[in-house]
């Protein structure tokens, strides 16, 4: 049996490059912005360009969303300037694309997916899970993801100035929700690959509403698409967990049953409590009275949170659906 590495060798590099920009900075500053980490470790030309300053109000989506359309060229041979880093960065040549890819993918992570307190600074901490990506290891991040964002719109909830509170949190994610289900973007005029949300987001892309006419969006039921995300059987279905579905049935599973979202970040485990029977029309579920969770757990040891996670994504449980 081949013994897995606990870290990949790239993140030494990556940690490498991380202290040198550190050691680097006058202020000897222990964050590293996004900006110098993208300066210091790409020497290719800029392939995107800004946006124009968006414009409110606009009645048809522009033609032009300046978004990446998806498609990955093929990769040329290294630049001088590139061979140049990596030999200042002492890294072996059959890692050479590893580390450069899951940079970018840390980046990824940081500003996208999961940002923290500091949202324009790289966290050593993705370098583990960015380089897992880059060899091919699927992982879970729609459960951290949604955590994230239920502890953002509690604090915001919970805020006595709401307008005033600073907490980041990846609220593009909640936008592509809106744009799914209440139609309050424009959708794109070209073909886009990739999920779903690419195709509302860009310059020029949301809508525009007074206050007035968002609420009534949002409370009138006509404008709500309740299925566009439900999963379509051709017949009557019964799902049983006994280990044997296929990964989308499975997933979708996960999905609707409750359970607690876990996020370990910051030193800290996030617990956010999730029953999606209060949304359960989404999955073509038609409850009258939704039910609550025994337990209002929001924070968690590191063997707790733990535990949450694993009864999230448990397998073989035999509950039927």
């Amino acid at each position: 049996m081949k013994r897995e590495r606990f870290i990949p060798r790239s993140c030494k590099y990556l940690l490498y490059a991380c202290h040198l920009l550190q050691s680097a900075d006058d202020n000897r500053c222990s964050h590293v912005s996004i900006d110098k980490w993208v300066k210091f470790l790409s020497k290719k030309t800029t392939k995107y360009h800004p946006p124009p300053p968006r414009k409110e109000k606009k009645t048809v989506r522009p033609k032009s969303t300046h978004n990446p359309l998806g498609d990955i060229a093929i990769h040329e041979r290294w630049s001088t300037a590139e061979e140049a880093l990596f030999a200042k960065l002492c890294i072996e040549r059959s890692l050479k694309e590893e580390v450069y890819l899951a940079a970018y993918l840390a980046c990824w992570l940081c500003v996208f997916v999961l940002p923290g307190k500091d949202v324009n600074s790289i966290r050593p901490s993705t370098f583990k899970m960015a380089s897992l990506m880059v060899n091919g290891r699927r992982v879970n991040l729609a459960i951290p993801v949604l955590a994230s964002i239920y502890e953002g719109l509690n604090t915001v909830a919970t805020s006595p100035k709401p307008a005033g509170t600073s907490h980041s949190f990846p609220i593009h994610f909640v936008y592509a929700w809106l744009a799914c289900y209440f139609k309050t973007h424009y959708s794109v005029w070209q073909e886009l690959h990739g999920p779903k949300m690419t195709r509302f987001f860009g310059e020029g892309g949301a809508k525009y509403y007074e206050p007035r006419e968002a609420r009534k969006r949002i409370q009138n039921a006509k404008f709500v698409s309740w299925a566009c995300n439900m999963l379509v059987k051709a017949e009557p279905f019964k799902f049983v967990d006994d280990g044997r579905a296929e990964e989308l049935d499975h997933s979708y599973f996960v999905a609707v049953r409750s359970s607690y979202l876990t996020l370990h970040q910051g030193g800290r485990f996030i617990i956010e409590p999730y029953s999606p029977h209060r949304f359960g029309r989404q999955f073509g579920y038609y409850q009258d009275v939704p039910g609550t969770l025994r337990y209002d757990i929001r924070v968690a040891s590191l063997e707790e949170g733990l535990r949450y996670w694993r009864l999230c994504v448990l397998s073989k449980s035999s509950s039927k659906a």
